[in-house]
């Protein structure tokens, strides 16, 4: 069964509450007061049967301006507007705002109906008609259809159904793969059943023992919140489709924790901003808006006041005009993107009310715009307002930077649902415009953001290779900790392989390189090399100390170091420990010596290793501990035994590692 809301909306005492009990048998005023005073002051509801599969909810709102805030209330979700003008009365100022308020709100569809018709005679009617005609030109009621009803003696009823069924049939269908989202507009207690909230379900599905979460919840005391019962004007459900009129039973709370202004929604899928970036339409009439207007701020049921900032760049916005803003919630509101707003204010528009300006909002989590560019800053809001899913999941990916989102974040950030927003990310994950680099959390990365990580990765590459020309590279975590921000490890490997595939530059072991880096020695070095090479095979297994080459080359001690440990890296030289480094070539002789000693002997003591050496105790225990790290020999109490092995490394492959 097709599904929809009708609101109503027009002046005060222009019979929207008889009409409503005319089409339906419901009188909507339910509310001591409403009844004692004859005026409606807060929202009323009632279903209609139009065809057997065509049901109407229908929300009747207050006409009396001091209620145009429970009016807003009533309006979010409606799919269509009946705007009530009473025949002996005409257009009045809360028709207009409350026209004003329907159009701001995206409200495509309508029908006016011309009530109290009995009392009125043909002639003045046509008056009204023309007057109705001149205030609906240019609106989204233009050319929709104005029927005569008289709620008293039923005249014009069964053609107004019959408008409204005709008009019923070209709604678009409400997304049932966006985000679970109901607006709170009563909340109250049954006996026998609990809490109670109701709402119109705007997108998504509701089943029953779903887990819901109210919000905005900054205690806490309203997640996870168990759906016990569906019902739709008094009809069980089990499950619950968009554009339904719904009465929510939950599980787990208390009566006194709900009112209306929060939203139901799946828990954990959506959290509450005090951030917004919108759209923004100021009605024709109004004063100029600037940047840091203060106003009353209406989205679904909600409403907060709000700061303005204007992206136009003179940071003003006339009457009519249409621009970008964004807007800064004094308390945080649950909103999707794609949702419309009411901006009010505190002096009416000559002749229509307090409602100024609304619009749509385009990101319920904006990223920080310090210094922005106002023309960068517009020309991003303009594609975000006509952007396709994919669009809009690239630019929020973008905002990210480099800490990416998970789907329920994309989700919440695009008001889709998460197998939605799965199937809008596999053409980009394929073309390499989007990159996932937590498989386990399932987290996202805009391909903009990797590419500025791979040329600055590029960078600091290249000015390290330049500071140290004798290295292989840089080390990988040094890399990863010069980045601003530092990328997780996950991020990091994501990081390194692009770098492989794009052949800019390659991890290997535990340092990373440009591809085209390549260590060579310069004239001097080369010479200062053969000096070193020199006194190391002259001293042999009695080495000098770095300080003691120092001396003797009389030069830099970093230069000669970093000359020492390209050396060691090259096999030239082994490092035994500290600052003692040994030729290789006396290194592998004295390994075979004590190989072969120890084959015959078995074990052979410090002593007897010291003879071998021939050489001091300074050098003689780093060696032979040289010897146990390199798994050829083990100590056991006071003597070494050789380490059975399947095979010995040689020494220079541990240097060159």
């Amino acid at each position: 069964m097709q599904t929809f809301v009708i609101g109503t909306a027009g002046h005060i005492d222009h019979g929207k509450t008889a009409l409503v009990k005319a089409l339906t048998g419901t009188d909507t005023d339910r509310l001591q007061e409403e009844q004692a005073r004859g005026i409606t002051i807060d929202l009323g509801f009632a279903f209609l049967q139009l065809d057997d599969d065509l049901r109407a909810s229908i929300v009747d709102v207050p006409g009396h301006e001091r209620f145009v805030k429970n009016m807003v209330a009533g309006t979010g979700g409606i799919d269509m507007v009946l705007l009530c003008v009473a025949a002996d009365e005409g257009v009045m100022p809360q028709t207009r705002e409350h026209l004003d308020i329907c159009k701001l709100l995206g409200v495509k569809r309508g029908v006016v109906a011309l009530t109290k018709y009995d009392m009125v005679e043909s002639e003045w009617i046509e008056l009204v008609r023309e007057d109705l005609g001149n205030e609906l030109e240019g609106s989204f009621l233009e050319d929709s259809p104005v029927v005569r009803v008289s709620s008293k003696t039923g005249q014009g009823l069964d053609e107004l159904k019959d408008v409204l069924r005709q008009q019923a049939r070209g709604i678009e269908q409400h997304p049932s793969d966006g985000l679970t989202f109901l607006a709170v507009d009563r909340a109250f207690s049954m006996h026998g059943f609990g809490s109670v909230v109701t709402g119109t379900l705007v997108s998504g599905r509701l089943r029953l023992d779903d887990e819901v979460d109210l919000l905005p919840d900054p205690a806490a005391h309203l997640r996870s919140l168990k759906v016990r019962g569906l019902q739709s004007h008094g009809q069980d459900l089990q499950e619950a489709l968009p554009g339904q009129r719904l009465a929510v039973n939950l599980a787990g709370t208390e009566r006194q924790l709900l009112q209306r202004g929060q939203v139901l929604v799946q828990a954990g899928s959506l959290d509450p901003s005090s951030l917004l970036e919108c759209t923004l339409q100021l009605l024709d009439g109004a004063r100029p808006l600037k940047t840091r207007s203060e106003l009353l701020f209406h989205s679904g049921t909600s409403r907060t006041s709000a700061s303005l900032q204007l992206a136009s760049p003179d940071k003003v916005l006339s009457s009519g005009e249409t621009g970008y803003v964004r807007v800064r919630l004094a308390e945080p509101l649950a909103v999707l993107p794609g949702q419309h707003y009411i901006l009010r204010g505190f002096n009416a528009i000559p002749g229509r009310g307090t409602t100024l300006a609304g619009g749509r909002i385009l990101l319920n989590f904006p990223p920080a715009r310090r210094g922005r560019d106002r023309a960068q800053w517009r020309a991003e809001l303009e594609r975000l307002a006509s952007g396709s899913l994919p669009e809009r999941l690239e630019a929020v990916l973008l905002h990210a930077r480099a800490d990416g989102l998970d789907l329920r974040e994309l989700a919440m950030r695009c008001g889709a649902s998460a197998r939605a927003v799965e199937r809008a990310l596999t053409p980009l994950l394929q073309s390499r415009q989007v990159y996932k680099f937590d498989r386990e959390r399932g987290r996202y990365l805009s391909a903009d953001v990797l590419d500025a990580l791979v040329q600055r990765s590029i960078e600091l590459l290249s000015d390290y290779h330049r500071s140290n020309p004798l290295r292989p590279g840089m080390p990988s975590e040094q890399l990863r900790s010069s980045l601003i921000p530092n990328p997780s490890p996950r991020l990091f490997r994501l990081l390194l392989g692009e770098l492989a595939r794009r052949e800019a530059a390659v991890q290997a072991g535990e340092v990373t390189r440009l591809c085209a880096h390549r260590v060579q020695l310069d004239e001097d070095r080369t010479s200062d090399e053969a000096a070193i090479g020199a006194l190391y095979e002259q001293a042999a297994l009695t080495p000098p100390r770095l300080a003691e080459v120092v001396a003797k080359l009389d030069r830099p001690q970093a230069a000669v170091k970093e000359l020492i440990e390209f050396m060691v890296r090259s096999g030239a030289l082994v490092h035994v420990s500290g600052d003692m480094y040994v030729s290789s070539q006396a290194v592998e002789e004295l390994e075979r010596r004590l190989v072969e000693y120890l084959e015959k002997h078995e074990s052979i003591s410090t002593q007897t290793f010291k003879g071998m050496v021939g050489a001091s105790r300074k050098h003689v225990i780093p060696l032979a501990e040289y010897f146990d790290r390199r798994k050829v020999t083990m100590r056991v109490g006071e003597q070494r035994v050789l380490r059975r092995r399947k095979a010995t490394p040689s020494p220079a492959g541990e240097r060159s590692s």
